[in-house]
């Protein structure tokens, strides 16, 4: 039940967003790369993991994966729009004693609406939001003498997201992107996200961003599947405005 909800809520999101659309004063499409590695426990049909990392291999042990994201704006509402995706993330795992690997991977959308509190066109901006994420997670767990196991989920949040945006020189931005969702709502005991991104703006249209950001997730299904973990790294991007 509390699925379709959410399903009925995203379908709504999405009318008013094409509904809205031609009122928007604005218009703001970025996409970033992530470099990332995940840390934490995740349990794939009983088989219960624990991802480790070589301190010796930082740099080795990221994978990458991208965002795409919209933005539609004027004074009076916000939509926003986003696609994550990593394919695969591939982690070093302790099974009891036994080394293994596990190959994750994931695609995460989300639809919000919210408002402005700070006018458009001004040297900051800070926004309120309300959203609906969704997660689809594939785990094939690998270790020596053993069959490989594998399980996928959908997950289903409804998440607050805090936005901002502060002139730091005249070309110089800084951005910070927040969200947070808890158990009572929706399919995870917690998710959340954080991210900080130094913005230059190359042209009137055009930005050149960088950055880092962590995203968590706690997530349990049954005994057999669930994670606990968090995935941080850099974030290298552009940001467009029509």
């Amino acid at each position: 039940m509390m699925k379709a909800k959410m399903v009925l809520v995203a379908l709504l999101g999405l009318n008013a967003l094409c509904a809205s659309a031609a009122d928007t004063e604005t218009m703001e499409l970025s996409g970033n790369a992530w470099a990332a590695w995940i840390r934490g426990d995740v349990a794939v049909n009983g088989n219960h993991t624990q991802v480790v990392r070589d301190s010796g291999n930082y740099f080795e042990d990221l994978s990458v994966g991208g965002t795409l994201e919209l933005a539609l704006r004027n004074n009076k509402m916000v939509l926003l729009g986003y696609v994550d995706y990593f394919d695969p993330i591939s982690s070093d795992v302790v099974v009891g004693n036994r080394q293994g690997t596990l190959e994750t991977s994931e695609i995460l959308g989300c639809i919000a609406v919210g408002v402005p509190l700070a006018p458009q066109g001004g040297k900051s901006a800070f926004d309120i939001l309300v959203g609906l994420q969704g997660m689809r997670m594939e785990n094939e767990l690998q270790v020596a003498g053993a069959n490989p196991q594998s399980a996928s989920t959908d997950v289903y949040d409804p998440v607050l997201m805090l936005r901002s945006k502060f002139q730091l020189g005249n070309k110089f931005y800084l951005s910070i992107p927040l969200s947070f969702g808890v158990s009572f709502l929706g399919d995870s005991e917690l998710v959340y996200d954080a991210g900080l991104q130094l913005l230059f703006q190359a042209t009137e249209n055009l930005d050149v961003r960088a950055g880092y950001r962590i995203s968590g997730f706690e997530y349990q299904e049954d005994a057999r599947n669930k994670w606990d973990f968090y995935q941080q790294g850099y974030t290298l991007g552009l940001g467009l405005t029509f």
